[in-house]
């Protein structure tokens, strides 16, 4: 195990949360052994039988490698998962399986014995509410970004006025073949 002070905290608290969670703790432990790497900060974790973690020495093989991909960051904010903030290499399952346990976490279990019921539900609910947010910011952004394209550059046309061009478009189809169909039955009377 490494003594760096900043790893062994992360690894304790991380360890506190997971204790909380049988769940994701079971899904871990299935890969007794297996390291994981976070490139940004530098960071490699090693998965105990129990399914904990504890620091693995830097130049520990990584069955996972995990680094940040920034332009995800929209993709997140319009509702993605945890997980899709980073790029995967390596042991897919292990993959999965950490991505699972980061998706089903429960704040409220995680943070009843320190913070107590009443407040671990409202840090829980806060989290709601962020997530919610994000998705009504999204949604918003995106009205607001189809009006400026439609009402102040026309890049796109008004959806009413779209409507209506495409109802003028079907009426003249419908028009030109009662046309053609007037024509052939002319043409079949021999008055053309």
């Amino acid at each position: 195990m490494l003594d760096s002070t900043p790893t062994l905290l992360l690894c304790t608290a991380l360890n506190a949360l997971l204790d909380k969670q049988p769940g994701a703790k079971s899904r871990l432990a299935r890969h007794v052994g297996r390291c994981v790497r976070l490139s940004v900060p530098p960071l490699s974790l090693r998965i105990e039988a129990d399914g904990g973690l504890t620091a693995a020495a830097p130049d520990t093989l990584a069955d996972v490698r995990l680094t940040p991909v920034p332009a995800s960051l929209p993709g997140w904010l319009a509702g993605g998962k945890v997980g899709d903030l980073f790029r995967v290499e390596g042991d897919g399952v292990l993959a999965a399986d950490l991505s699972h346990a980061l998706d089903d976490f429960d704040w409220v279990l995680a943070l009843r014995p320190y913070l107590g019921d009443i407040a671990a539900a409202r840090v829980d609910q806060l989290i709601q509410s962020v997530m919610n947010w994000r998705g009504h910011a999204v949604e918003s952004a995106g009205r607001n970004l189809a009006e400026y394209a439609v009402y102040e550059q026309a890049w796109l046309a008004e959806p009413m006025a779209a409507r209506d061009f495409i109802a003028a478009v079907d009426q003249l189809r419908d028009d030109a073949d009662r046309l053609e169909a007037r024509l052939h039955l002319l043409e079949s009377a021999g008055k053309i």
